[in-house]
């Protein structure tokens, strides 16, 4: 410890600093109080002698780093739009970080310049129509509306990321106009990136194009989610982040050209800190290549002056930079991942390597494979504590990619150089670079489609103890040469089958596919109603059916493990019968219940089964809404409660689910006596009232709805004749609408964009 100290003081200076700025996320030191305790230290320094001395100094920076970071958060808290949430007005952005486009809407980082008159100069997040998107560093026009960030769901809490890069309003426009480019160094970075851009773009499509930009630009944006999904499920999604692997390619590069140019020491030192800082600015603020930026124009500006170079030293200066800027980047997972890797890989790798060439590993594979095993160790429990899940393969599949990587990256980097001066030569070089990056996107999806890729918090504890003890067994005996061997074996094989029985007896559990707009599925129940709607932010179950359809299986044989809410439309035993099952069984976030005057055993079976599992049951009324991502449900009916002596049929509840354009109207078994009387506009898709049952009111109904699909949700064989013939008579009036029933198609699946719809029946 004393050695490590006597050589490290600078790095343990500077990264004392650090943290304090870190602990600026929990403590707000004033500037008085700051001052106070930066001039106490400074006192004990003058004090102090030998270690008390680096000790003292030390306790100084972090003070000093502490109240620097209190003033940083204190002024990424400000925002003068905050007050104005839920006003309109003309706004003048510039964008500042790539826009990440999806079918309903395109979202971009940005600056304000002004709204409706008054300069301000804000960070705000945009959200623009769906359609072409900004390229970064635009200047914008528009009209907008100032609105909150959105509200945590889904494990994701947008509005504290968003409030951790000091954005605190969204700006919410209906159409917009580019008015320019922004222009100083920023603007010289767009320009390199656009360049970058366009030398892969010209020879690339596809996933190959998107693979290309994530390494070289980090930029997955051009990914689908799937692709994304198969990389993260693979443990290669780092490799779509730019890393200091990027940084000291170039450095390594320019340096080499410079070297075969018989350039001076000091031309080439200057030429890769350029290099680096044009790299830095086409790429952005990401913590992985601020910091192996930092630390390349370190190592330059060491030799230049002649000073000696400390690898640990760079490391926490990039910190430094980082957190004197944003303190609350020591809470994102992208500065958590980058550094901890690159710690491992001082600390570890080279033991790692070492231990795999005693077992005749080739030097270059035992390479690949102490990188690979020491950044997933040390990453996994980042990974799990911020995502929940953490890949399972993670060693493998980045010996797989190693070999690719550094081609995706040296020929997508050298199109960009080429372009301008043999535009033939660039294209071929991102053709070539286009299928390396086939090969990276082919492991992931290989690896990623494995048997538990992915493992939570229980399955990682599994890992970890098995892979201990085939640590401890391989200590035992590697002073017991041959004899030894045997038990080692035993033991290692006494493992796999272990691990093997335990996947094999299991019960499989089918993953969730996430759909990738709306997708309405009317449920086969027989007679009674059960309807799921999902987005990609989650799923809400309107009634249960009876006890007899095991809803809450028919849920987990299709993925649904987690409900964001149910609803109860009306106390019947063929709506609500399977309601208490789901709450056991499933992790529900809301009831939405009527609360009626009227009751019965199932629905009370319900309640008590939400008590039991501490779900919030909230009441429904007219206007009453429920948000889910981009889909809103709207309560039309009831408007109170109801007398102990009406039908519940009366008093249930009809929903209006809305996603983009696309209205579902749900009607339970309100008949058209009750609907008449709602505010009912056309929608697209209908669920027929009442199983189908005969309703005098259907016809001028559908006048008023003109839905292009209707389902009924009825079951075979019923003993009241659902769908009644008059019923099926006023339906058939409806030009062009097509009639889907449980009874004869099975469960109906009905899916949307906002925009276009599909259906098919799985019976």
């Amino acid at each position: 410890m004393r050695r490590a100290v006597e050589l490290q003081w600078p790095a343990l200076l500077v990264a004392s600093a650090c943290v304090g700025l870190s602990l600026a996320n929990w403590i707000d030191l004033s500037l008085r109080a700051g001052a106070v305790g930066v001039i106490g230290a400074l006192v004990l320094v003058a004090a102090a002698d030998g270690r008390e001395r680096l000790a003292a100094l030390a306790l100084a920076l972090a003070t000093l780093g502490l109240a620097w970071g209190s003033l940083r958060m204190d002024a990424l808290d400000r925002s003068v739009l905050r007050e104005d949430v839920g006003r309109a007005g003309h706004a003048e952005v510039v964008t500042t970080a790539p826009a990440r486009a999806s079918r309903w809407a395109t979202r971009v980082l940005a600056t304000a310049r002004s709204f409706d008159g008054l300069a301000v100069r804000e960070p705000v997040l945009v959200v623009l129509p769906a359609g072409r998107a900004p390229p970064r560093g635009s200047v914008l026009d528009f009209d907008a509306k100032i609105a909150e960030p959105r509200a945590p769901q889904d494990g994701f809490d947008e509005r504290a990321w968003l409030a951790r890069q000091g954005v605190h309003v969204v700006l919410r426009a209906a159409s917009w106009k580019s008015i320019g480019r922004r222009g100083g160094i920023a603007g010289l970075g767009d320009r390199i990136r656009d360049r970058v851009e366009r030398a892969i773009a010209g020879s690339t499509d596809g996933v190959r194009r998107g693979v290309v930009l994530g390494v070289v630009l980090g930029e997955d944006e051009g990914l689908s989610e799937r692709v994304r999904t198969e990389f993260r499920a693979s443990g290669l999604y780092h490799l779509l982040a730019v890393s200091g692997q990027n940084v000291a390619f170039i450095a390594a590069g320019v340096y080499g050209l410079g070297w075969l140019l018989r350039l001076p020491r000091v031309a080439r030192e200057l030429t890769t800190l350029a290099a680096i800082v044009a790299y830095v600015l086409a790429v952005g603020w990401q913590p992985s290549v601020v910091r192996a930026g930092v630390a390349g124009a370190l190592a330059s500006l060491a030799w230049l002056a002649a000073r000696p170079r400390d690898r640990w030293y760079f490391l926490a200066v990039g910190a430094l930079v980082l957190l004197a800027w944003i303190p609350a980047s020591a809470l994102e997972p992208g500065f958590q991942l980058s550094f901890a890797a690159v710690a491992g890989i001082f600390v570890a790798v080279p033991r790692a390597q070492a231990r795999f060439r005693e077992c005749l590993i080739p030097p270059r594979l035992a390479e690949g494979l102490g990188v690979a095993l020491v950044c997933g160790l040390v990453t996994a429990p980042v990974v799990l504590l911020q995502f929940g899940r953490a890949p399972l393969y993670t060693v493998p599949a980045n010996v797989l990619a190693e070999p690719a990587m550094p081609l995706v990256l040296g020929l997508g980097l050298l199109a960009a150089v080429v372009d301008p001066i043999a535009p033939g030569a660039s294209a071929a070089l991102a053709w070539l670079a286009g299928w390396a990056a086939a090969w990276l996107a082919l492991v992931a999806h290989v690896v990623g489609a494995l048997p538990g890729a992915q493992v939570g918090m229980h399955g990682a504890l599994v890992v970890a103890a098995l892979s201990a003890g085939a640590w401890l067994v391989a200590r035992r005996t590697r002073g017991y040469g041959a004899s030894a061997r045997p038990l080692a074996v035993a033991c290692a094989c006494l493992g796999l089958v272990a691990v093997v029985g335990w996947w094999a007896l299991r019960p499989q559990q089918v993953a969730w596919a996430r759909p990738g707009g709306l997708r309405v599925t009317f449920l086969d129940v027989g007679q009674g109603d059960s309807t799921l709607l999902e987005t990609p932010s989650g799923a809400v179950l309107v009634d249960e059916g009876p006890p007899e359809a095991r809803v809450a299986d028919q849920l987990e044989h299709r993925g649904i493990r987690a409900l964001s809410a149910i609803v109860l439309t009306h106390p019947q035993r063929d709506h609500v019968g399977g309601a208490a099952a789901v709450l056991r069984r499933l992790r529900v976030g809301l009831v939405l219940d009527p609360e009626l005057a009227v009751t019965g055993s199932d629905e009370e079976e319900a309640m008590a089964a939400a008590r039991e599992r501490r779900v919030s049951v909230r009441p429904a009324r007219t206007g009453d809404e429920l948000r889910l991502g981009g889909l809103d449900l709207r309560v039309l009916n009831p408007p109170d409660g109801g007398s102990a002596g009406e039908d519940p049929n009366e008093n249930a509840i009809v929903l209006v689910a809305s996603y983009g354009e696309t209205d579902v109207l749900l009607t339970a078994d309100a008949e058209s006596d009750v609907t008449a009387k709602l505010p009912l506009a056309p929608v697209e898709v209908l669920k027929v009232a009442h199983h189908g049952s005969d309703d005098p009111g259907l016809e001028e109904e559908l006048r008023r709805l003109r839905p292009r699909i209707a389902v009924i949700s009825v079951g075979r064989g019923n003993d009241y004749g659902h769908p009644r013939p008059e019923t099926l008579a006023a339906l058939g009036t409806v030009p062009g609408m097509s009639v889907y029933r449980t009874d004869e198609d099975g469960a109906v699946v009905v899916e949307s964009d906002g925009h276009r719809l599909t259906v098919r029946a799985e019976g």
